[in-house]
């Protein structure tokens, strides 16, 4: 997937542009899609209209769909940022051009300019790719008329296609962990899937081992809202406080490693829902707080996919005893964890076994997805 914005004062042209370079670039085979940047409400989103007292109301989200189409309105958060749209709700397209944003920094951009609204560039030089004026402007970028469309997209193209290949960001956050390992299991990684049902303190833990490691999609499931009581164990923020589990966490991921994809469900995990939420996933992660649940999710998941593995955890609470610790298979499920210690008086999850555990379950996880080479069994 390839970024550009399209940024200039209010009035320069940057949707005529843009609307120039959607068929251009359909032209060559290529999805587009585009981010607009809007400061104000959506037209959609009127205060009196549905989708606006859904809102009010307290919904985290709000779909409009209709015969033509369909919207998701979300609150504004850290995830809004175009490049975590775009690698995450806009896996489709080849390039997604972004209408404004011409403060975000390290996003590529061409800058539009006209007489009408002056010829001084806003941009700084090393973000910008390409300047397209009406008139003489004062840089070292390639200048394109109102109306060189074409030749403007055949240079976006090549000039982002040299970036790609010469220093990809998302090639150089794998560097430093397999440099010395063979790059196929960077790229089984990439290619799998891995289902997590809970947020908690082993889901958020081992969310975001995989997602450092390098997998490619992580689907997490979770209705919680962070609670200060979760704090010493789970990797959350004080200001998150009251914040659903799984849209906290999906920006931490994001923060972390931008290059995957993770999709946030904020439901109540129950048998009826596992295989629509978790069906694409390669492997499952069991990360629940409570027996039932626990049971739950490993009898449905073991009878709807028997040919997949699922990773549950048992007996983490408590602090020392590393050595009682251990991973237990039976035939396609596998339990991390000393299957003893139970939360009680005295015997409450801390954050270093909690955590210990986890990656017990990231570390299997990763096993488990190279060892099939991103196939399923």
């Amino acid at each position: 997937m390839k970024l550009i914005a399209v940024v200039g004062l209010s009035g320069s042209g940057k949707t005529r542009l843009i609307t120039r370079l959607i068929p251009e670039f359909r032209k060559r085979g290529l999805e587009v899609a585009v981010i607009k940047r809007c400061s104000r409400e959506f037209l959609i989103d009127v205060e009196g209209k549905d989708s606006w007292r859904f809102r009010e109301a307290g919904a985290e989200a709000v779909a409009l769909t209709s015969p033509r189409g369909m919207a998701v309105l979300r609150k504004a958060t850290a995830a809004s940022d175009p490049r975590f749209i775009a690698r995450n709700d806009l896996v489709r397209a080849d390039i997604v051009l972004v209408e404004g944003g011409k403060k975000l920094r390290g996003l590529k951009k061409v800058e539009v300019v006209r007489r009408e609204v002056g010829l001084d560039l806003l941009t700084p030089a090393e973000d910008l790719v390409a300047v397209v004026a009406d008139g003489p402007v004062a840089t070292d970028r390639p200048v394109f008329g109102p109306d060189d469309t074409a030749v403007l997209a055949e240079f976006l193209l090549t000039r982002l296609e040299k970036e790609t290949s010469d220093l990809p960001l998302e090639d150089a956050f794998a560097k430093r962990y397999f440099a010395r390992r063979d790059r196929r299991v960077l790229g089984i990684l990439r290619k799998s899937t891995v289902g997590i049902a809970g947020a908690g303190g082993l889901g958020s833990n081992v969310a975001l081992s995989l997602a450092r490691a390098g997998v490619g999609r992580l689907i997490i499931a979770d209705n919680d809202r962070i609670e200060p009581a979760n704090l010493n164990r789970q990797q959350y923020f004080i200001d998150q406080v009251g914040r659903k589990k799984v849209e906290a966490l999906r920006e931490i991921l994001l923060r972390v490693n931008p290059y995957s994809t993770y999709m946030a469900h904020a439901v109540r995990v129950n048998a009826r829902n596992v295989a629509r939420l978790f069906g694409e996933a390669d492997v499952m992660v069991e990360a629940f707080d409570k027996a039932a649940a626990k049971q739950m999710l490993i009898e449905t998941w073991l009878t709807r996919f028997p040919d997949r593995p699922i990773v549950a955890a048992s007996g983490l609470a408590g602090f020392g005893a590393n050595g009682k610790l251990h991973t237990r298979r039976l035939g396609r499920l596998y339990i991390c964890g000393d299957e003893q210690s139970q939360p009680q008086p005295g015997i409450s999850p801390m954050a270093p076994r909690v955590a210990v555990v986890a990656n017990f379950q990231a570390n299997l996880v990763v096993e488990l997805l190279v060892k099939k080479g991103g196939r399923r069994a």
